[in-house]
């Protein structure tokens, strides 16, 4: 990815968003990466159009993620909300912790034949997976019958109106590949397990299961109150409550039972979630969605059961 290497004495402006690579830069200042990690720093990004171009700090440019890439955002896209650099910036973020968890399992991309993305929304992650797969078949699922037929104009997806309960999802199977961001982050833990059940059915032997949760940084955003998540006081009380007793929390929205915010430590995933002869751990990465959301990837061993 990275190319070039910090710029050349002549070029003194900023270069453009894209072209910065945010990861290299923490790698190259471990003071920045401190700073983020303890909530003074909102990105790489930032600490560097502030601070660390002015102090003349070196950065590494990568290519333009979004070369090639279908940038066609539907009016009712409820993931966009006037920035669109953050909006694709999410969306290529999944597409790094996909790469991650295939190069984890030594599977090339070429190998990957069919990708299932629940929930679809209106492809702010899908339009990454087209354009990085361009030889598998997509599958588009969400409750949104709009994303979902956005998603099949747009990006080729086949597609496919979910339920709510996971046990009602019209999936047929066959996949090699599962990507599911932030929907376990707002079930319940009974909910989010029909739904690894799922996953685990549909999935081809070998299959990748990449999905993402609230952990531990999101524990602490609500804590401290610099993220309310939506949630009332007397609602976040409770949540931490529960979390921090059993190491999942949650509580739902106002006015929707069923569906709202849920944290979950790494210890309870992996003896609740993970424990399972029918699941192989392949990574856990803390924050690596968007720099909140925890990422978990799983593979489906072989001779664990038929799609």
């Amino acid at each position: 990815m990275a190319e070039a290497a910090s710029p050349s004495p002549e070029r003194r402006e900023l270069p453009p968003r894209n072209e910065f690579d945010e990861d290299a830069y923490l790698q190259l200042h471990a003071d920045v990466a401190v700073a983020m990690a303890q909530g003074r720093v909102d990105s790489a990004w930032q600490h560097f159009t502030l601070h660390g171009f002015a102090e003349g700090r070196p950065w590494i440019s990568k290519r333009d993620p979004l070369a090639g890439l279908n940038r066609e955002i539907a009016p009712g896209d409820e993931m966009y909300f006037g920035n669109a650099e953050h909006y694709f910036d999410v969306g290529e973020s999944a597409l790094r912790c996909v790469e991650s968890a295939l190069l984890a399992v030594r599977r090339r991309k070429s190998a990957v034949g069919s990708i299932l993305d629940l929930p679809c929304g209106y492809g702010r992650v899908l339009r990454f997976l087209r354009q990085a797969f361009p030889g598998a078949q997509l599958t588009a699922c969400d409750l949104l019958r709009d994303g979902v037929e956005f998603c099949a104009r747009q990006f080729g997806a086949v597609p496919v109106v979910s339920r709510t309960e996971p046990a009602e999802v019209p999936l047929s199977g066959g996949y090699d590949l599962i990507w599911c961001g932030s929907l376990l982050t707002h079930l319940p833990a009974a909910r989010c397990a029909g739904f690894l059940q799922l996953f685990q059915r549909v999935l081809h032997p070998d299959g990748i299961l990449v999905f993402t949760l609230h952990g531990r940084r999101c524990e602490a955003e609500l804590a401290t109150g610099r993220h309310d998540f939506g949630l009332a006081p007397e609602q976040a009380t409770p949540l931490l409550a529960e979390y921090r007793r059993t190491g999942f929390g949650y509580v739902d929205y106002p006015g929707q039972p069923g569906y709202g915010i849920s944290l979950a430590r790494p210890s309870y995933v992996l003896e609740h979630f993970v424990q399972r002869p029918e699941w192989r751990l392949v990574g856990y990465h803390e924050t690596a969605w968007d720099r909140r959301q925890d990422v978990v990837c799983l593979q489906k061993p072989v001779g664990s059961g038929p799609v």
